[in-house]
């Protein structure tokens, strides 16, 4: 359940230019708060409407202002029509996020936050800002993750990325790094590592070993990645999606359950082209094989800008693939959500909203059933405060185009500020190929996507 901290009657709210698709409701203080106190901040926005608009000049007031704009902004989440929002590729709503879990996470995000960053929820009492920063950031969800249902990294690297890049199509190797990377390689800047008192990254862990909870579900789709020492997965095997799975094999034959013992099922995996159809519920095709691959094992492709001039052939310490709505990935990032959510960050007297959670002892924290629902949320929400909501180029400034496109009538004919912000998260910077990293990939569908979540706030 989402707590709110102050109580509030609820009146209605003027807006920018009167921008409102659909009549709100916003948080004011309550009307007998100069009674109980005439020197209280809820005291001094009952006798000026306009108090809290002129943030950050209310003085002590501030935290109060945003508590309450807080409030507004989860509540319209609350009251929005979320149905059908969230859907996969397969044409059903994703079992895997949900609105409810993104709203707690959103409050979570703009109250307590991460160090001294916050989910942006508006300014003043205008907390339509808010509304579609967030409208925003789930345009990119939605395409980046949510429609495939998944929490974890797929194994993407066909023959075409292989064609690309190197290595061999679909090798296990990909959980350590696709496309020329190597995650358990990501250094973090010698600012943060000094912000940090030294390291802020994960020291990776020879010994550590786990399995994702999530893949693809097409027909022979590769199966979760996983992590191994040298000790008990030798060398990597690669996805054969060919073997048929007979619906009617034998019990034994029929898929592992997801929490099947590790050491079971590397033995099943070092078995090579014997391993097939057990490695998922629902799986009708695909199993593992050395076939094609050299004595050492079925390569990745070669990393050079990460220290690995050769393709990897064994999965040890290659346990930081991508988790959650906007797939945290490497050590640093890992390394970063311990050290200002996680068990890190209570440890050193801060302020963490997952205090028992050690990133970088069990990334696979993110996608556990067990752990709390909105935690693959927030993952993505400390990307978006610190990648997006901080955005600042010459051409390009987030917060100022955000402002400007609501300020400007909500266009939707008018994609300047979604498309930036897609290329920001798709490539690196707001106007992809400019920064010679691609394309945007996907531009209409998180224009659509961008245009679908506002209908369900009423924005549109």
């Amino acid at each position: 359940m989402v707590r709110f901290v102050h109580g509030a009657a609820v009146v209605a709210l003027p807006l920018v230019g009167g921008l409102r698709r659909s009549q709100r409701r916003a948080a004011t203080p309550v009307e007998n708060a100069c009674d109980a106190d005439s020197t209280s901040c809820s005291c001094f926005a009952v006798r000026d409407s306009n108090f809290c608009k002129t943030c950050p000049e209310c003085g002590t007031c501030g935290e109060y202002c945003g508590g309450l704009l807080v409030e507004a902004l989860v509540r319209d989440l609350e009251a929005s029509n979320s149905s059908g929002v969230f859907m996969t590729l397969g044409g059903t709503p994703s079992t895997i996020y949900t609105w409810q879990d993104m709203t707690t996470a959103v409050h979570g995000m703009a109250t307590t936050g991460a160090g001294n960053m916050k989910l942006y929820a508006g300014e003043g009492q205008n907390h339509v800002y808010g509304l579609v920063n967030i409208a925003a950031f789930l345009a990119q969800c939605m395409k980046e993750t949510i429609v495939y249902d998944a929490c974890d990294e797929n194994n993407w690297s066909n023959g075409a990325v292989v064609d690309e890049v190197g290595g061999t199509a679909y090798s296990a190797t990909s959980a350590c790094g696709q496309l020329k990377q190597s995650y358990q390689d990501y250094t973090c800047s010698a600012e943060e590592d000094a912000l940090a008192g030294g390291k802020m990254a994960c020291d990776p862990d020879p010994n550590m070993e786990m399995r994702a909870r999530t893949q693809a579900t097409w027909y022979g789709a590769p199966t979760k990645m996983f992590c191994a020492p040298r000790s008990k997965v030798p060398k990597a095997p690669r996805w054969d999606s060919n073997p048929w799975c007979n619906p009617n094999r034998p019990d034994e034959q029929m898929p592992f359950p997801d929490d099947v013992d590790l050491d079971t099922y590397f033995a099943y995996v070092n078995a090579g082209s014997a391993s097939t159809c057990r490695d998922y519920a629902g799986q009708k095709a695909g199993g593992w094989s050395f076939d094609g691959c050299s004595e050492a094992g079925c390569a990745g492709s070669e990393a050079p800008l990460f220290g690995q001039p050769e393709g990897r052939t064994d999965l040890e310490s290659c346990c930081w693939w991508g988790r959650g709505v906007i797939q945290t990935t490497g050590t640093c990032n890992f390394g970063k959500l311990n050290y200002y959510l996680g068990k890190r960050a209570a440890d050193e007297g801060r302020s963490s909203l997952f205090p028992k959670v050690d990133f970088c002892a069990n990334p696979n924290a993110i996608c556990e059933p067990e752990s709390p629902p909105e935690l693959k949320w927030i993952a993505g929400f400390f990307y978006w405060l610190n990648a997006v909501q901080t955005y600042d180029h010459s051409e390009y400034n987030f917060m100022t185009q955000l402002k400007s496109w609501v300020d400007g009538g909500l266009n939707m004919e008018d994609n300047i500020f979604i498309d930036g912000t897609s290329g920001i998260v798709n490539r690196g910077c707001h106007n992809p190929p400019n920064c010679g990293t691609g394309e945007l990939d996907g531009r209409e569908d998180r224009q659509h996507n961008f245009a679908k979540v506002l209908t369900a706030m009423g924005l549109a």
